[in-house]
């Protein structure tokens, strides 16, 4: 099972991966077409196009709540708390991250996006009160 959680957050650090080659695709096309500047990136100052500032905040955002994702989930391993309800409960979070990202990326609708964030929110707090039992 332990290898069965692991295996889960490696899957979400690719995905994290995977968001920052896209980020970056996304900026050097964005300086091939003239929208921004190569130096626009030394301070982000000045006008950044939204598709930019969409794919930037979203990769940005997987340093939030993610990382005590990735805290908790270690927790869980080294103090040997892994179940089958630890492993679904993970997989359950990076289902709500693909759909967060999903909808990030694509439709951009706030109150959907919010509420695939929350998901991972309360599968976190979840996660954190499998360590008190």
């Amino acid at each position: 099972m332990d290898k069965a959680l692991i295996s889960i957050m490696l899957l979400y650090y690719l995905l994290i991966i995977a968001l920052m080659f896209y980020m970056f695709k996304k900026r050097t096309k964005a300086i091939k077409n003239k929208e921004v500047k190569f130096s626009h990136f030394k301070a982000y100052q000045g006008s950044t196009p939204e598709y930019l500032v969409v794919i930037q905040n979203h990769f940005n955002n997987q340093f939030q709540i993610p990382i005590i994702f990735f805290i908790v989930t270690s927790l869980i391993v080294a103090l040997n708390k892994v179940s089958l309800f630890a492993v679904v409960l993970a997989s359950l979070f990076l289902i709500s991250r693909l759909i967060h990202t999903y909808i990030h990326l694509g439709s951009n609708k706030p109150l959907i996006r919010a509420m695939a964030y929350f998901v991972g929110v309360i599968i976190v707090a979840i996660q954190w009160s499998l360590l008190l039992i």
